[in-house]
């Protein structure tokens, strides 16, 4: 059978505090075709992926000061590491130590002694998946949609630019004191995350309520999208006007949640296709909202719309 070689760029990071594991590691990654980063114990692990991005990582778990499971939280916590897969290595099978790889961000657990062929199938295997999480990501920032995963602990782990950008103006990022940085949501959201996910809903399928706050100025939405993995959520976030003048026009017309979100950002002179962008729906879809809200409203066009609305909002005041 025909070996498939590994792209000349594939790069794997091998952290293990014994000598002669590294030794016997490098050699058959090396005659495999990968490029090898080694590094004798967690600190200089992070030195190196925080200069150098590779494609894998083979952890050992147990090391002394900084063990492989710090390691990896704090290699993840690094911008532009997050989908690089780690993979731990240790003769430590039980149950619990796995669960604290998993939780630590890694993909996989190889049992020492390492096999080397067993180990080159399961790296082929991750790099592929990482390529492709990587290519979905990539899909995602290009399409202008606001979106961005994030842990319990509020945790960015990976954001569009749309939606970092939104939430920077917002004043909506905290710095985090992990080595290389990264960025946290607000308490409040964190807060809201915990409380959603954290304990098991009252219901199967029970949805989850989005979460509106003020951060700078600024009224920003999150809405849960999907659960990427045990510990990532996927979620949404759109700007908008402060509540009261959004419920103001849902209640005084008899409109549903996004028929007011339509039009509020109608009245505030956005386009259809900017209304669509802003709202991570199709410009098709914010046409068809607009006609129920035209036909609420007694209006024929965006125009009459945006004049009933806003005077509705002025008396308001």
């Amino acid at each position: 059978m025909m070996m498939v070689v590994p792209s000349p760029s594939d790069t794997i990071l091998v952290v293990d505090d014994t000598p002669s594991s590294l030794g016997m590691l490098t050699s058959a990654l090396e005659e495999a075709g990968y490029t090898v980063l080694v590094a004798p114990d967690g600190l200089k692990a992070i030195d190196i992926a925080s200069r150098i991005t590779p494609h894998a990582v083979l952890m050992d778990a147990v090391m002394p000061e900084l063990d492989g499971f710090e390691t990896s939280k704090r290699l993840k916590a690094i911008r532009g590491l997050a989908d690089v897969p780690v993979l731990f290595m240790t003769g430590l099978s039980d149950t619990e130590n796995i669960v604290r790889g998993l939780e630590a961000g890694g993909v996989d657990y190889i049992t020492k002694p390492v096999n080397p062929i067993e180990l080159l199938a399961r790296l082929k295997v991750h790099i592929a998946n990482a390529r492709s999480n990587k290519s979905a990501h990539l899909a995602l920032d290009v399409s202008g949609r606001f979106l961005l995963s994030v842990d319990l602990a509020g945790l960015v782990c990976w954001s569009t630019p749309q939606a970092r950008s939104l939430l920077a103006d917002a004043g909506a990022l905290r710095s985090t004191d992990q080595p290389g940085g990264g960025e946290r949501l607000s308490d409040e959201v964190t807060d809201w995350l915990r409380e959603s996910f954290a304990m098991p809903r009252s219901a199967p399928g029970g949805t989850i309520e989005d979460l509106s706050v003020e951060s700078g100025g600024a009224h920003l939405r999150f809405s849960y999208v999907g659960t990427i993995n045990s510990g990532e959520y996927l979620l949404r976030v759109a700007s908008g006007q402060s509540d009261a003048g959004h419920q103001r026009l849902r209640a005084d017309f008899n409109l549903t949640e996004r028929e007011a979100e339509v039009l509020t950002w109608l009245t505030n002179g956005k386009s259809n296709k900017e209304i669509a962008e802003i709202l991570d729906m199709s410009p098709r879809t914010v046409n068809k909202h607009l006609d129920r809200v035209f036909g609420k409203l007694g209006v024929e066009n965006r125009t009459a719309a945006a004049i009933v609305s806003l005077k509705k909002l002025l008396d308001a005041e």
